[in-house]
This record gives C-alpha cells, structure tokens and sequence, in this order.
C-alpha cells in the first residue's frame, strides 16, 4: 500500500503591489511589493527595454520574510531616462505566478494602471 499525504496550499496573491510614478531625471524612486501564499513565494522585478525585450535580475531589496510574506523593493537612484518604463513584479511559488506591472514616466506626462 502506498500512503498518501496531503500538502495543504495557500493561493498565491498579491497584499501590495507597485504603483505607478512620475520622476525627474536624477531624483530617486521606490516601487514595492508583497505577496503571499504557500510555500512562500519568491518576487523578482523584470522591466521591458527599449526594443520590447525583458531585463531580467534587477537589483531589488527583500526587505523582509516572515511566515507566507515576502516583502520587496525596487529603489532606483538618480534616475536616467533608460529608467523609464514598464516593470514587472513577479511572485511564484510551486502553485503559481502572479504579476503586478507598474509604469515609471518622467515627470509632466500621464501613467495609465493595468493589470495582468
């Protein structure tokens, strides 16, 4: 007989996610971001280049991980206007992968929210 045993899991869900910003060439940005669920997920932070391309392993803080939580911060310094754009937070575990997208402009122009 073979014994079966049950895993229980929480769905993956976003408790906060980044918003949109404006900003000035050289001033500083933060975009958070938390998620939930079970096994614990992990977060990374993707932005869409210029030619429509994802760069992957942007440098982010997780700034704290407690119990189901995971809590993580995109800071950009001093930003250029390669920094502006699309960004990804992506959180997975075993059970999923939920995106939040939030939108930097430079400062004077609209940002317009979606999400996946």
């Amino acid at each position: 007989m073979s014994s079966f045993h049950s895993v229980d899991t929480k769905r993956l869900e976003f408790v906060n996610v980044p918003v949109n910003q404006t900003a000035s060439l050289g001033s500083n940005v933060t975009f958070n971001c938390t998620a939930t669920g079970y096994p614990k997920p992990t977060i990374t932070w993707e932005k869409v280049n210029d030619s429509g391309s994802l760069q992957y392993n942007l440098t982010a803080e997780i700034l704290t991980s407690d119990g189901n939580s995971i809590f993580s911060q995109l800071v950009i310094t001093e930003v250029k206007s390669k920094d502006y754009g699309i960004y990804y937070c992506v959180a997975k575990n075993s059970v999923g992968e939920k995106i939040s997208i939030a939108i930097l402009g430079s400062t004077g122009t609209s940002c317009y929210a979606f999400a996946v």
